[in-house]
């Protein structure tokens, strides 16, 4: 009897370890991803700054050297909901700006859903390609040759990426759009979740 029982758990090991099991990149609802990134951001400034600076009423667009942790919670089987936080530097008009933006984007990850929809294998277990939209902004402070002033900024625009596990729980990732990002690189590790 006892060979019997082991004979059928080997056999029903043997069979689940032999299926093919679909893994996905990005594995949908509960699925988290925390994403640090470098690049390059565009943000829309606006009138109140204060002090010597020089910069007051009106709005400005300027590029800014920025560094960013999101942390994307999978809301639904395509759909991710990323709050985020960085600190960017512009340089302007003689000026050097520092940049707290605070945001949040939303990301629809098609690459998944022709995965599904498909039977060829597109390495949907190691590539993640997405398109959204992110929006945001924070306090910003300028500093010059005639002092410092102190302001705020706002960001919002569409965003396209694409993220590939060489191993399952660390990704490359690169982003560009508008906004938060016009161009920005890192890496995004898979902390689990349930899908």
């Amino acid at each position: 009897m006892k060979n019997r029982i082991l004979m059928l758990v080997l056999l029903v090991s043997a069979t689940f370890l032999s299926s093919e099991i679909k893994a996905q990149a990005f594995p949908g609802k509960g699925s988290k991803n925390l994403s640090i990134t470098v690049g390059v951001a565009n943000y829309i400034h606006f009138g109140g700054f204060y002090g010597g600076g020089g910069f007051g009423g009106g709005y400005f667009f300027t590029p800014a050297l920025s560094f960013n942790g999101n942390f994307e919670f999978g809301i639904s089987k395509y759909v991710g909901l990323s709050p985020n936080i960085g600190i960017a530097s512009t340089f302007y008009s003689g000026a050097t700006g520092v940049h707290i933006p605070i945001g949040i984007q939303g990301n629809f990850h098609f690459f998944q859903l022709i995965a599904d929809k498909t039977n060829n294998d597109i390495h949907a277990d190691k590539l993640d390609v997405y398109a959204g939209v992110n929006t945001g902004g924070g306090p910003e402070f300028i500093i010059d040759g005639s002092g410092a002033a102190a302001g705020g900024f706002f960001y919002v625009g569409p965003q396209v990426g694409v993220r590939y596990y060489p191993k399952s729980n660390l990704g490359l990732t690169a982003e560009i759009g508008y906004g938060k990002t016009i161009a920005n690189v890192g890496v995004t590790f898979n902390m689990g979740g349930a899908k």
